[in-house]
């Protein structure tokens, strides 16, 4: 009689401790995961706060309506100062039979000869004088530089905001023209955020 129930408590106990030892991996497992889930979170940059503003304006140098062009401006008005290594320019333009033109201006994009000098600059550079004349600078090169509050970008002429933009803004098949529109945004790269959405009107 004894043996029997022996026997008969053994069998019970057995599916309770297999219950118990698949309730202590799964909490093992879900540790691991959460602990590792963790570190890949914190190792993810945080996008930098900042207010910046971009538009387009016309500009003739000085040199009369015969020489206006097209400039785009980025303007730093506050927050984080940005390493522009970290940045890329993304822009979308609709043509006027609904075709989307996308382009993204990164901080290895190629440099263009901006006023026909046989110098080349990388766009937008940075309209500082204190780093120098843009042209065969690489200081004022976008990438280079760390786009802080008051700091002003230039694309600086037809050719440098066609760089930009991925597309010759002066051929009439574009129609890129007073009204037209381009939205813009800046990608913080590290974290993959945006810092600027914008769409933005020719004057």
């Amino acid at each position: 009689m004894n043996d029997e129930k022996r026997t008969l408590n053994e069998h019970a106990v057995s599916p309770v401790v297999g219950v118990m030892l698949m309730l202590v991996v799964t909490i093992i497992i879900a540790a691991v995961v959460s602990a590792f889930s963790g570190g890949l979170t914190s190792d993810t940059e945080k996008a930098p706060s900042a207010s910046i503003d971009v538009r387009f304006m016309k500009d003739d140098g000085g040199m009369g309506p015969a020489y206006v062009e097209t400039k785009m401006v980025f303007e730093h008005l506050s927050g984080d100062s940005i390493p522009t290594k970290n940045l890329n320019l993304i822009t979308y333009y609709t043509l006027p039979n609904g075709t989307i033109l996308k382009h993204t201006q990164t901080p290895s994009s190629e440099s263009s000869d901006l006023y026909g000098y046989g110098t080349f600059t990388r766009v937008p550079f940075i309209n500082d004088m204190s780093f120098g004349y843009s042209g065969n600078n690489p200081d004022k090169d976008f990438g280079n530089y760390t786009f802080k509050t008051g700091d002003i970008l230039s694309s600086g002429s037809d050719i440098g905001t066609s760089a930009i933009l991925g597309f010759d803004v002066t051929d009439d098949t574009y129609e890129f023209k007073s009204g037209s529109v381009v939205d813009v945004k800046i990608l913080h790269t590290p974290s993959g955020k945006y810092i600027l959405d914008k769409e933005v009107i020719v004057p």
